[in-house]
């Protein structure tokens, strides 16, 4: 009995099984924190017993299978060390949950604090009877949808006070409701001036401060320097009140209106409006008796919520001796501190409060100054930092020191985190943790990273002997297409000019020489980014008619054409519309890719814009519930707005101006109004004389003058602004990168080398006798040369931006391409197969950058950004989705040759099927080990910059996820229901895993709320065409089910 319940408790079964159960309860915590809050995914997941217990298990399985595998043996000890790694990672997440905490730390400027608001919520309670005092604390997570129960006891010397919960509210309001045994209360509507109306409850013996004067209810204000307003209720429970001076009133159900005298009563009704001065109030309910009670919803007025700071609300049971009260705790919610409330039961008083606790340290923090510094023209935050002095009596040390992101205060076993700031900009938020954990933590994650490094190399791995079987039996020979070097930055279709639709002669009348110099002009674009004209024209072009040149015409000439000559351009088809429902009210043919300015209106008709209640309809729905059309008409009418703010100059901010705190650029029109005259009337003169010069030149050709205008222009942005622009250097690189395109051209170039390559591979199948092998090489190095110049890109971006280029969607797609081919690279020299496929799935990659309308501009980053654990992470995990988009790949393509099984007429796919498979299985051990040792990477960043390695955001929780399912993937071997037809489950396994990894980078971004996350608002709609993937996918596998039988295990 004993040795089976050991043998399942260390068995792989079981393994696979918890991983399953955890992977799926995480991944439901990030729906069910989408929709409900943080706090109960807390509640019902994350911070529950049933999940440490999974890790529990989870260890112990672990330590036994190291045991039952031998991995202490010496030719195993690289896999002993990773193993080993997550019991250390796991020891230390146990020690940071139990034995450390975190909280905030708020100091104003010129202020000393020692306090910090612990970021974890409790219910505290203390009773004092007679000289006796007992306190209790209990932390606590509640939710709407979770049990919530709870019991605090405290002991007195005549028995136990007993809190209990009882319910909980997690938006509430106080309300008042009739008691006979209660006191006098009013609930009044106030409004000051113009501002938003406040609900307030006026109590007996109360006063309200309304700004211009002071209401009192039953009571008569003493030494105030106010005039009040006296309310007093009658013996019959009636109300009366004396203004100090003459008000109106509105009976607001008759609209009848009236006027009251000063120093007279007045009977004081609801319903009522009074107005005097700038204030006017509303009694809403009058109670002659009446109490406080708390109940669920947001205070409302007028069927609108009011704009106020919503409570929650615990109440709780409190029993002494027998005797019970209810009492309502009100809050804020995680992190701030609660309303304090309290209760006599027996001679016992109980306090008691729900919220944060307040920590003091032994050491206090003085703000001497915090500092903002902003990006230059759009005053976004590039840094911030908090200049404090530490001051510790106890051990009579003082120390200056600077706490900014990435730069940490460590003092006495704390940390200190730039976390946040004041509005204001006065004061600072830190946050603070004390965390035992740490060293452990660190100490699992390096041995993870030796291990699995240690793993690679050991000749004995798991991985090298499928890498040796693959060397040893490979027969495979693959092929590939004569593909002429000079393709690779060559003209293409995605730069191809058009048929030139005879557009009028004086839109083109740009000479190109002055254009390129025109191009060369700085400008500051919507992120405060410094860039030349040319990148801004090229992106512009791109965004309106996919190419970056029309007419024979390149970007430069274009956009000054439009600048310069309007009224040519506005009819010159330059719009690129491909609806056919949007091309019928344009009026355009079916056969019309473009569509000019002028398309866009009714000829003869003022304002009369033809996609105007499209537009309007389109952006008053929800993202969610827009269709193809109404995506297509917001996506036109962005483009329309382009092409206006381009020909009205609005668009360009190229005229720097003199002593700008924030180093803001301004748009010519903006300059010559705002300025001041002396600087107004310098802007004027440089660019009338420009203008002038370019008029003169289109007329004789001769462009010398327009060019010594132009560098006027280029000298007084210099004298104005060149503590901010970038480097000539910089400024020419992204110049060379935007006008060799390289990364369009890459897409035809990987598409085109894989996917014949692929076709060759499938005839060689066929055909095993077909000498292809130069062939094969020449294509090889072919997809290297495209991998290489991918790998420019890269560094070009990285150059010119100034960081780690995975800073936004299209750079992260930018580079899980780059992992793609990477992968190839390396495994090339497995199979032709895997270059063949990761060149295909690159090209489909870069492909979805300029088909999806990713915005392909280099922008600032924010500060939180700004660290090299930050590249190191990005870059490792980013790279895994390479190497396990490869794993992916094989095992789908397994299948298909799965389908195309016949041993009799073509056996040589058996043979294909049995490499394949060992070249999947390398890539997905491989894979697992980047995304592992990227994912706790991404922990030692999110530690170093704000002082926690976990927080189960859905980024976070998803990476999690992915490594879960893809420990089942590799693993799967050892189950022995699944070494049966092991290529084919193998296969299955790893085209279906991969689904996590597009949750992960994909559907989180999109789709669910929290750091990470791109999307804003409601989710964007899932696309049509996934459906058919799904189903695609589905269909293949069914298919290659039937002839699954190969029991061959690699």
């Amino acid at each position: 009995m004993i040795k089976a319940l050991f043998g399942l408790l260390f068995s792989m079964e079981l393994m696979i099984i918890l991983t399953i159960i955890f992977a799926i309860g995480t991944a439901v915590a990030t729906f069910i924190e989408n929709d409900y809050g943080t706090e109960t995914a807390w509640a019902v997941v994350y911070g529950t017993h049933w999940l440490e217990v999974i890790m529990v298990l989870l260890g112990i399985n672990l330590a036994g299978n190291i045991f039952r595998y031998k991995l202490y043996k010496r030719d195993k000890w690289p896999s002993l060390l990773f193993h080993a790694g997550f019991l250390v990672i796991l020891l230390g997440a146990a020690m940071t949950r139990y034995a450390g905490f975190e909280g905030i730390m708020h100091i104003r400027e010129g202020e000393t604090q020692n306090l910090i608001t612990s970021s974890d919520t409790y219910i505290m309670a203390e009773a004092l009877k007679g000289d006796k005092k007992v306190s209790a604390s209990r932390k606590i997570r509640l939710s709407k949808i979770s049990s919530n129960n709870f019991a605090l006891t405290l002991q007195l010397e005549e028995g136990p006070v007993v809190v209990r919960y009882r319910d909980y509210l997690p938006v509430a309001q106080k309300k008042v409701v009739p008691d006979p045994a209660g006191k006098p209360m009013i609930n009044m509507m106030i409004l000051k001036g113009s501002g938003e109306p406040t609900i307030i409850t006026l109590k007996d013996k109360e006063l309200y401060d309304a700004g211009e004067m002071v209401i009192a209810l039953n009571q008569k204000p003493q030494n105030l320097s106010k005039p009040a307003i006296l309310i007093t209720t009658t013996p019959e429970g009636n109300f009366t009140f004396t203004s100090p001076k003459k008000l109106e009133w509105l009976k607001m159900a008759d609209k009848s209106s009236g006027s009251y005298e000063a120093d007279r009563p007045y009977p004081f009704e609801s319903g009522r409006l009074y107005s005097i001065g700038n204030l006017k109030f509303v009694p809403r309910e009058l109670y002659a008796k009446a109490k406080i009670k708390i109940v669920e919803g947001a205070p409302q007025a007028g069927g609108r919520r009011m704009n106020t700071a919503s409570y929650a609300a615990l109440i709780v049971d409190v029993s002494y001796k027998g005797e019970h009260k209810e009492v309502p705790l009100l809050g804020y919610g995680k992190g701030s501190v609660g309303i304090p409330n309290s209760v006599k039961l027996d001679g016992a008083t109980i306090k008691l409060s729900w919220g944060a606790k307040l920590i003091p340290l032994p050491f206090a923090l003085k703000l001497e100054d915090f500092i903002l510094n902003r990006y230059p023209g759009s005053g976004s935050p590039s840094s911030y930092e908090s200049k404090v002095v530490l001051i510790d009596k106890e051990n009579n040390v003082e120390m200056p020191f600077r706490i900014y992101m990435n730069h940490v205060l460590d003092y006495r076993h704390y940390r200190f985190f730039q976390s946040s700031y004041d509005m204001d900009e006065k004061g600072t938020v830190l946050s603070v943790n004390n965390d035992p954990g740490k060293l452990p933590t660190y100490i699992g994650y390096l041995m993870l990273a030796l291990g699995f490094i240690w793993t690679i190399l050991n000749p004995k791995s798991r991985f090298r002997k499928l890498a040796r079987a693959v060397i040893k039996d490979a027969k495979l020979q693959g092929a590939t297409v004569l593909l002429l070097l000079g393709t690779l930055f060559s003209q293409t279709p995605l730069q191809a000019s058009l048929t030139q639709p005879d557009p009028i002669d004086i839109a083109k009348n740009i000479d190109k020489e002055h254009a390129v110099k025109f191009g060369d002009l700085l400008m500051q674009n919507v992120n405060g980014r410094i860039q030349a004209v040319y990148t801004f024209s090229n992106d512009i072009m791109l965004k309106l008619a996919k190419k970056s040149s029309l007419y024979g015409l390149s970007p430069d000439q274009i956009v000054l054409g439009m600048i310069i000559a309007p009224g040519a351009w506005q009819d010159i088809p330059i719009i690129k519309v491909t609806h056919t429902r949007l091309k019928k009210i344009l009026g355009l043919d079916k056969k019309e890719k473009y569509a000019a300015f002028n398309d866009f209106f009714e000829k003869g008709k003022p304002g009369g814009y033809k996609l105007a209640k499209y537009a309007d309809t389109a952006m008053h729905k929800r993202p969610i519930e827009r269709n193809e059309f109404d995506r297509r008409v917001i996506k036109a009418d962005e483009k329309l707005n382009i092409v206006y703010m381009i020909y009205t100059g609005d668009l360009l901010k190229i005229v720097p101006k003199m002593g700008d705190p924030l180093k803001k650029w301004y748009s010519v029109k903006e300059a010559i109004e705002t300025f001041p005259p002396e600087e107004s009337q310098k802007v004027r003169s440089l660019f009338v004389n420009y203008f002038a010069a370019v008029d003169e030149a289109r007329a004789k050709g001769d462009w010398q003058r327009a060019d010594q205008a132009l560098q006027a222009i280029k000298q007084y942005q210099y004298d104005i602004s060149a503590d901010i622009i970038p480097p000539k250097s910089k400024l020419q690189a992204e110049k060379l990168f935007k006008r060799l395109g390289i990364t369009n051209k890459l897409i035809l170039v990987y598409l085109f080398a894989g996917f014949f390559l692929l076709l060759v591979i499938m005839a060689r199948m066929v055909k095993p006798h077909l000498k292809v092998k130069k062939v094969m090489h020449f294509t090889e190095w072919i997809i290297i040369l495209a991998f290489i110049a991918h790998t420019i890109v890269l560094a070009l971006r990285w150059y010119i931006g100034g960081h780690a280029p995975w800073s936004n969607a299209y750079e992260a797609m930018l580079y899980v391409a780059w992992a793609m081919a990477f992968s190839g690279v390396v495994f090339m020299r497995f199979s032709p197969l895997v270059p063949a496929l990761t060149a295909i799935i690159a090209g489909i990659t870069l492909g979805a950058t300029f088909l999806s309308e990713m915005d392909p501009q280099i922008t600032n980053l924010v500060p939180v950004l700004k660290s090299y654990w930050l590249n190191i992470h990005v870059s490792v995990i980013t790279a895994s989705y390479g190497f396990l988009g490869l794993s992916m790949i094989l095992g789908f393509f397994t299948l298909i040759l799965f389908i195309l099984r016949n041993p009799a007429k073509y056996p040589n796919i058996d043979h294909s099927i049995i490499e394949a498979t060992r070249i999947n299985e390398m890539t997905a051990i491989l894979g697992l080990m980047m995304l592992t040792l990227g994912n706790f990477l991404g922990g030692v960043w999110a530690n170093e910059s704000w002082g926690r390695y976990w927080g189960w955001d859905p980024k976070e929780t998803w990476a999690w996820i992915s490594i879960l399912v893809y420990v089942i993937v590799v693993h799967l071997r050892f189950v022995p229901s699944f070494k049966k037809n092991y290529p084919f489950n193998f296969a299955v396994a790893s085209t279906l895993a991969y689904s996590s990894i597009i949750m992960t980078f994909v559907g989180v971004n999109y789709y669910l709320s929290g750091m990470h996350s791109y999307a804003a608002g409601d989710p964007v709609p899932i696309p049509a065409y996934l459906y058919y993937i799904i189903a695609g996918v589905a269909l293949t596998i069914a298919l290659a089910w039937r002839k699954r039988d190969l029991c061959h295990q690699p």
